[in-house]
């Protein structure tokens, strides 16, 4: 029996009664074994110890939920330039899509949201793969050219040399840049066997997430200089730069911690306190794994959740 046998009869099973009793279970299990994991993250953080640091101001914390929801509204307009579902369904099926990706692992987001599509839209399993690999594709290219080129401009402004040690080099970014244009290029030649979508969908798709990736970035510098006002842009600079060196190093499974460490050893020679700056990252961080948590369970009971069809 070949590959594709194999995986019909598999699928058959599961619409079986005792193969959906099964799918229950596993599904069952794997919305357990994600809260358990999320729940051990947040037990690891050591609420006591930041509630000193935490930031005082209440426009931080409005800043912060107008950060951690921009992601499932922008997805929705770029997956709907392809696909229709409602807006209510695409927030809640989009939030725990990012929260799979930032605490599970990469990728598993988009795993779930075929699963969901599959089941609750009148669409092709091929077409749904195909959009969702467009949107990474392209959603890729426009994160690190925009990566590229902050490090570029922030170069000439910032106060700590970003290409001292082991950070970066000017001969990284010039290689990184020529690299990304060979890319571009190939994406262009190539596009039709590349890109499912057409060019007019294509660069709406990658005009979002430039919008997005800008909006995110002015957005975290400006609550940071509400909470400290006294720092210099210059210094902010520097952090938001470390924040998107970090974020491009692939498979590291925590780059929040790694940029919350980066940031207070950094602190120190930039003449702002230590405390200060990891009260306001590990706050971030905290509140951001709550609300991962929260949001994914009370969007898990559902009634559009994953489904396996019954028999009749």
């Amino acid at each position: 029996m070949d590959i594709k046998s194999t995986a019909q009869a598999v699928q058959e099973w599961f619409k079986t009664p005792k193969g959906v009793k099964v799918s229950k279970i596993i599904r069952y299990i794997f919305l357990g074994a994600i809260i358990s994991f999320l729940i051990y993250q947040l037990s690891q953080i050591g609420f006591r110890e930041l509630w000193d640091a935490l930031p005082r101001t209440i426009w931080f914390y409005i800043i912060f939920f107008i950060l951690y929801f921009t992601l499932p509204v922008t997805e929705q307009f770029i997956y709907r330039l392809s696909l229709q579902f409602n807006f209510w369904d695409g927030f809640k099926v989009f939030t725990k899509k990012k929260v799979l990706n930032h605490e599970v692992v990469g990728y598993s987001g988009e795993a779930y949201f075929y699963l969901w599509a599959k089941e609750n839209l009148k669409e092709s399993p091929k077409k749904i793969l195909q959009v969702i690999k467009d949107n990474t594709i392209i959603s890729s290219l426009a994160s690190t050219l925009t990566a590229l080129v902050l490090l570029v401009v922030f170069s000439f402004f910032v106060n700590v040399n970003l290409f001292d040690g082991h950070w970066l080099d000017p001969t990284t970014l010039i290689i990184g840049g020529i690299i990304l244009v060979i890319l571009f290029v190939l994406l262009f030649i190539f596009r039709k066997q590349i890109i499912s979508v057409d060019k007019k969908t294509a660069w709406k798709m990658f005009f979002i997430h430039e919008m997005r990736i800008f909006w995110i970035y002015t957005l975290e510098v400006i609550q940071w200089i509400i909470v400290i006002p006294s720092v210099p842009i210059y210094v902010w600079l520097t952090f938001l730069s470390v924040k998107i060196i970090s974020s491009r190093i692939p498979f590291l499974p925590n780059k929040d911690l790694l940029f919350i460490s980066a940031s207070v050893g950094i602190a120190q020679y930039v003449e702002i306190s230590e405390a200060a700056i990891a009260g306001i990252l590990l706050c971030s961080n905290v509140l951001s794994k709550i609300l991962n948590l929260f949001f994914f369970v009370l969007f898990s009971v559902d009634k559009k959740e994953i489904q396996i069809p019954e028999t009749e």
